[in-house]
């Protein structure tokens, strides 16, 4: 039967890939519409189906909570160890860690100078010796004022890197515009400029892909040196830091404020947790020779970041993992002019996240064509994926919903023993999924270097207020984008990229 699929798949792609489009839209509408249509013929199984997801959510909680803990501990035993110290001072990176160079592409179109000022201080604000980082402006040749805000650029940060170089990527036949074909582009450029030109082995090189409002912490690329030259298999690695959006977070309307914040604690929870499972967002680090051996980025995937983290696990026979790096990396949240607006503005960001729902189909076809990767392993990935991209859409109809709708459309089962208790149950256990809640809180507090008198924050109660929100601010601003974009790759209608506006 795997033979018969597998060969199938390679004697019709296109048919392949678009069966697996349709079937990855299809499976969240089909969980909707189970909740609705089987609380009218099969309540008693919608019912256990709700009791059981909701103490799945309760354990996804508790873990969440358990490895943020952890992981936020990691992160302050890191802001505390001076690595660039221990570069100098291990056996086994004395000799060697200045032989190394850390390339750091910031992608751009349209950005301020201002944001790009504020990434580019940050860079020159490095622990690490400024000879051992090249810094590559990755423009797009399509905006009119890219070679203006170069020569600006160049000129003021001329001597604070080893080197600063610009690129200027041209959109060619069969790339889609986005972050992925500029950074492609940018990373062979740079390719070119250190290995071909300048003799410098590949193997001395890792590339560090950053969005044009990234701020990184002054430890980033000594922590990423002493990571890159101690851990086993470091050319099969991809390194991978939180993200919060403290750079305006206090700036940013209430619901679109607790959308963005509780995405960092899941990302800490995620490296404590996962490492095999753990997928690279936004800003990241890797090895030139990993990226050279793989073909780079798709310049067709918009969703990049998860994309090149699973073509790179398929190509190299699953050997990719991902290490954390324990240091937060402070990005900006979607922001616009008025609170409308910024609202609008977090639903695209949200909607074009969602579109990795096009990973789904890819990672199918994958596990088929890799037999050579042990299936567990693989199962492993596709396990994450489809938890991450399918539920997506689904998991706010359960738990905010999903015990009322029974009852509600069926009134013989609402009398029922069952049907009287089912939404006590599930508030029961929903009210103890606020301890993942109050965790979300309490880290992002103590995290967030805009809140100086930390223990103040904590017991005033503007700090918790504006999570009421959050049921409204799940539906508008997670579940409706990620299933807007899932029903548009279920009809064929794709999205293009679009750069979210910063303020």
């Amino acid at each position: 039967m795997t033979d018969f699929i597998t060969n199938y798949m390679r004697y019709h792609p296109v048919r392949t890939q678009r069966g697996l489009e349709v079937l990855t839209g299809l499976v969240p509408w089909s969980f909707i519409l189970f909740l609705f249509m089987g609380s009218y013929f099969l309540p008693e199984t919608v019912a256990y189906a709700v009791i059981g997801f909701n103490i799945y959510w309760l354990y996804r909680s508790l873990t969440m909570s358990a490895n943020a803990v952890s992981g936020y501990l990691n992160i302050q035993a890191t802001q505390k160890t001076d690595w660039l110290e221990k570069l100098k001072s291990n056996p086994e990176t004395k000799n060697v860690w200045g032989k190394y160079y850390h390339v750091v592409l910031i992608c751009n179109v349209k950005e301020k100078l201002e944001t790009l000022r504020r990434t580019l201080d940050s860079l020159a604000k490095q622990t690490l010796p400024k000879e051992n980082l090249v810094v590559v402006l990755a423009m797009e040749a399509r905006e009119e004022e890219a070679k203006e805000k170069s020569a600006i650029l160049t000129k003021e940060y001329r001597g604070r890197f080893g080197m600063l170089v610009t690129t200027y990527h041209p959109l060619t036949p069969g790339e889609t515009i986005g972050k992925h074909s500029n950074e492609a582009y940018a990373a062979k450029e740079a390719k070119k400029i250190l290995v071909d030109q300048k003799k410098i082995p590949i193997e001395n090189i890792t590339i560090t892909t950053s969005d044009a409002d990234s701020v990184f912490p002054n430890q980033y690329f000594a922590l990423l040196a002493y990571k890159f030259l101690t851990v086993p298999d470091r050319y099969y690695k991809f390194f991978q830091a939180p993200q919060f959006p403290f750079n305006n977070i206090d700036k940013v309307t209430a619901p679109v404020r607790i959308a963005e914040l509780a995405s960092g604690i899941s990302q800490i929870s995620g490296l404590k947790k996962y490492t095999k499972r753990y997928f690279v967002v936004s800003t990241y680090s890797t090895s030139l020779v990993l990226l050279d051996k793989v073909g780079y980025w798709d310049v067709d995937a918009i969703p990049e970041d998860w994309h090149i983290n699973l073509k790179a696990y398929f190509a190299l026979q699953g050997k990719v993992d991902v290490v954390p790096l324990f240091l937060v990396v402070s990005i900006d949240a979607a922001q616009s002019t008025t609170a409308w607006k910024t609202i609008v503005n977090r639903y695209k960001q949200v909607q074009r996240q969602a579109w990795g729902a096009t990973d789904v189909p890819y990672v199918i076809k994958q596990f088929f064509l890799h037999p050579e990767i042990p299936f567990w392993d693989k199962m492993t990935k596709i396990t994450f994926v489809f938890e991450s991209h399918l539920l997506w859409s689904v998991n706010w109809f359960i738990l905010t919903i999903g015990a009322n709708i029974p009852t509600f459309l069926n009134q013989n089962f609402a009398r029922t023993s069952l049907g009287f208790n089912l939404s006590r149950m599930s508030a029961l256990i929903l009210t103890l999924c606020l301890v993942g809640l109050l965790t979300i809180i309490v880290i992002n507090t103590l995290l967030d270097p805009g809140k100086q008198q930390k223990a103040k924050a904590l017991l005033h109660p503007f700090t918790y207020l504006p999570w009421v929100w959050m049921p409204i601010a799940g539906f508008f601003l997670n579940a409706l984008p990620g299933l807007e974009s899932q029903t548009r790759l279920m009809l064929g209608r794709y999205i293009e990229y679009r750069v979210t506006e910063k303020v």
